[in-house]
């Protein structure tokens, strides 16, 4: 259990643009790499242990499913941002700027394989 909560506290909570209150629950949002989408399913959790362990699951399922480069898969992230679905229909350079961490995330799990 010590090693999960180490794990956890290195894991990467995206946060609401400037102005936006963060949510006290952490949410599990998953980004489509290919298409340059977010899907419309998420989960929200109490805290950030709970939510890691949903994220490395849904990874997991990921992995096994598609049959793609690793900087292509499907990436579950994290966030404070309970509106995040909503926000970037809303709020084009929030979307642009969340992408573009994103990506980076995405080439650099790549790298990793």
């Amino acid at each position: 259990m010590g090693s999960e909560k180490i794990r956890a506290a290195r894991a990467r909570v995206y946060a609401p643009p400037e102005g936006v209150a963060a949510d006290n629950k952490v949410h599990v949002y998953i980004f489509d790499t290919f298409n340059e989408a977010f899907l419309a399913e998420h989960r929200s959790f109490e805290n950030v242990e709970r939510a890691v362990q949903h994220q490395r699951r849904e990874q997991e399922r990921i992995y096994t499913e598609q049959e793609a480069e690793p900087e292509l898969f499907d990436l579950p992230f994290l966030s404070n941002d309970p509106d995040l679905l909503a926000r970037i229909e809303k709020d084009a350079e929030y979307k642009k700027r969340l992408i573009r961490d994103l990506k980076g995330d995405a080439r650099s799990r790549g790298r990793r394989f």
